[in-house]
């Protein structure tokens, strides 16, 4: 399918994979600078970008393979979660969900006011609220990737709704650990 200036959508596993490539070459030019170690981050990104165009659609659109639909009813691929929702989301799954050998815990997400004065969200799970704050800015993301949503009952909270709890059950099942594990495409 293309929009309406004839382009086919972004395919999310390629655009992903790419956001993964940019945060390695922004980590290690980081890294590099803080440590005094020579840095060619325009070396990393143009090698990024030849990669990309290789593995892209050259000279003939014609020949480009639509990128396939994400099933809106299953779990996501933990790889099309953006990295700081990706982080927050893991936090509450954790907190919330536990591990496949935990017991459940009933958690949820309570409103909060983030460091800054910020709206944010704070997890309450089993008696426990820890004093971290996550930002209103991490989890419109996930609300909007349908992962946690607001609960229908007062009072105003929110829960990680089943395709949430899917996502984090096939993260765990294929060996996830921590949030930046299977991320590669």
């Amino acid at each position: 399918m293309t929009g309406a200036s004839g382009r086919l959508r972004p395919d999310p596993r390629r655009k992903a994979r790419f956001r993964e490539i940019a945060r390695g070459i922004v980590a290690k030019d980081r890294y590099n600078r803080k440590y005094g170690i020579a840095v060619d981050t325009a070396g990393a990104i143009a090698q990024a970008l030849e990669r990309a165009y290789r593995d892209g659609v050259r000279d003939d659109p014609a020949a480009a393979v639509q990128a396939p639909e994400q099933d809106d009813a299953g779990p996501l691929e933990w790889a099309l979660i953006p990295p700081r929702p990706r982080d927050a989301f893991w936090s509450i799954c954790l907190y919330t969900l536990g591990r496949d050998t935990d017991l459940p815990r009933d958690g949820h997400l309570a409103p909060a006011i983030t460091e800054r004065g910020t709206p944010g969200w704070t997890l309450v799970a089993g008696g426990y609220t820890p004093d971290r704050v996550i930002s209103d800015r991490s989890i419109g993301p996930l609300v909007r990737l349908g992962l946690i949503a607001l609960a229908v009952d007062l009072p105003v909270r929110m829960i990680v709704t089943a395709q949430g709890k899917e996502t984090w059950a096939l993260f765990c099942q294929r060996g996830g650990m921590y949030p930046e594990d299977l991320t590669d495409i």
